[in-house]
């Protein structure tokens, strides 16, 4: 058996707390919407317990944490009891509340990764080393089903609109249409020359 559901059976003490309270938080709906944005990138996951996958999640996918402990920073008793139960990762800032962010909000290797838009909508995903911020007093409007991929800026009073994608590298100065697919210093629209 794979080492890393190992580690989830062995530390069920813990998860299943973790995820009790998760689940019953001011915010379960967009608890359930993240954890099945896990498992559609996690497909290998499946065939098991929602439970069993959520404690996949929380020991070996440390972004995930914080995506939960986010959700429970109106809960005060439940973020203190889960965040001794699990640390988060340091360098994944998620500073925005919980009221802001869409459900289904999924990290890949969200190291050294600032969030803090006006809103987040749902089904997002956000690679490492991405800065979404404030510039000034105007901060960025994620759209639903956003990607912004590794190494990305987008900051100031821009938004980026449903379904669009962020490729790697690129600092967004300017709205982005919806679906669009944009790259670059400055980041312009590269989606006609993909289609090619």
């Amino acid at each position: 058996m794979n080492h890393r559901y190992i580690k989830v059976y062995v530390n069920m003490w813990r998860i299943l707390p973790f995820y009790i309270i998760c689940k019953h938080c001011k915010h379960k709906d967009k608890v359930g919407l993240d954890i099945a944005m896990w498992k559609r990138k996690n497909k290998e996951l499946n065939e098991y317990s929602e439970l069993f996958q959520f404690g996949y999640f929380a020991m070996n996918m440390i972004e995930f944490r914080n995506v939960m402990l986010n959700r429970l920073h109106r809960n005060k008793i439940g973020y203190v009891i889960s965040r001794m139960l699990f640390k988060p990762l340091e360098s994944l800032y998620i500073n925005m509340p919980p009221e802001k962010i869409g459900g289904g909000l999924y990290f890949l290797h969200g190291f050294s990764t600032i969030v803090a838009a006006k809103e987040i909508g749902n089904n997002c995903s956000i690679n490492q080393q991405v800065t979404i911020g404030y510039n000034g007093k105007d901060a960025p409007v994620i759209g639903n089903d956003v990607t912004i991929t590794v190494g990305s800026i987008v900051i100031g009073n821009v938004v980026i609109n449903d379904g669009a994608v962020i490729g790697a590298g690129s600092v967004v100065k300017h709205d982005v249409e919806a679906g669009d697919i944009v790259a670059g210093v400055p980041a312009t629209s590269i989606k006609k020359k993909v289609h090619r």
